[in-house]
């Protein structure tokens, strides 16, 4: 549903224009799987179409933390992504690209729902119903191991069919993926738990170039080693493009200012990055300018 004022497209499409003339890319922004989160005025597009919602190992969803995800495992969720990237594309065609997050959520372990377990069944004979998730690791459990490797690589999977979807419609534009940089160390169960498996997808040129989070939520000196290390492996792979670092609008279900979100940057010794401001911080659009442009004279 459109905005008032927006219906038409118009507005958007001279915002593309006036980009451009300033020298900017851009590119379409929306997270695909979180489709409503606790700090949103619009109304939950979920609350009456449960059969879409993933749940968690208590077949349930609150969605009080981080909000309410769709399930990737739905064939209509992913009708749904696909025809809408395809009007998306061809509604405007001066787009640069698409920018998407694509995870589940970083503090449940969703993957329960209808869609999801059958679809674990068909692949592996495994109802996730019946693996024990916690007190045991994966290496010591073939099930949970086995269901683990296969959030990931389905994951993957429906991600890349989405993309193709994308390019195809516009003409080969890339799509831009967020990723927290640090996932990519984590072990097995945190990474299959949120599905972040970016090292994958940019090894598999699932997505055209990351957008590279570092997780200013985790304690003092973590945040910063997790990066590292994370962009370590990502060199180990040396994948053509170069990717972005994100300037966040949100940290974890609660919106950031821009000038806090740089602030809290600016402590630590990151790699020299082009920068991508979040989409959430459009309604400070003209702060953002103002950052990049002083980034911009303090390369020179």
């Amino acid at each position: 549903m459109a905005r008032s004022g927006f219906e038409s497209g118009a507005q958007l499409r001279e915002w593309i224009d006036e980009a451009h003339k300033a020298g900017m890319r851009v590119y379409a922004g929306m997270n695909l799987l979180r489709w409503w989160g606790p700090e949103s005025t619009d109304p939950n597009p979920l609350e009456t179409r449960s059969d879409l919602v993933e749940l968690d190992s208590n077949l349930a969803c609150d969605g009080i933390e981080e909000g309410v995800f769709a399930s990737p495992w739905s064939r209509a969720v992913q009708d749904a992504l696909r025809g809408l990237l395809t009007k998306l594309a061809t509604d405007y065609p001066d787009l640069d690209g698409l920018y998407v997050e694509w995870r589940l959520s970083m503090t449940s372990c969703l993957g329960y729902s209808d869609a999801a377990r059958a679809a674990s069944l068909r692949a592996l004979s495994i109802d996730p119903v019946d693996v024990h998730l916690f007190g045991i690791e994966p290496d010591d459990s073939p099930p949970l191991k086995a269901w683990f490797e296969w959030r990931l690589s389905s994951f993957r999977e429906i991600l890349g069919g989405i993309r193709e979807a994308f390019r195809t419609a516009s003409g080969g534009k890339p799509m831009l993926c967020r990723a927290t940089c640090g996932a990519g160390a984590w072990k097995l169960r945190y990474r299959a738990i949120s599905a972040q498996d970016w090292l994958e997808w940019r090894f598999h040129s699932v997505v055209d170039d990351l957008v590279l989070e570092i997780d200013l939520t985790r304690g003092v000196n973590t945040p910063i080693n997790e990066f590292r290390a994370g962009y370590r492996l990502y060199e180990t792979i040396q994948p053509p493009g170069q990717p972005y670092l994100l300037v966040p609008g949100e940290l974890r279900g609660q919106r950031v200012s821009l000038p806090e979100a740089a602030e809290r940057m600016d402590k630590w010794p990151l790699p020299q990055l082009p920068l991508f401001v979040d989409p959430a911080q459009a309604g400070q659009l003209e702060s953002a300018l103002a950052l990049l442009a002083v980034l911009r004279d303090n390369e020179r």
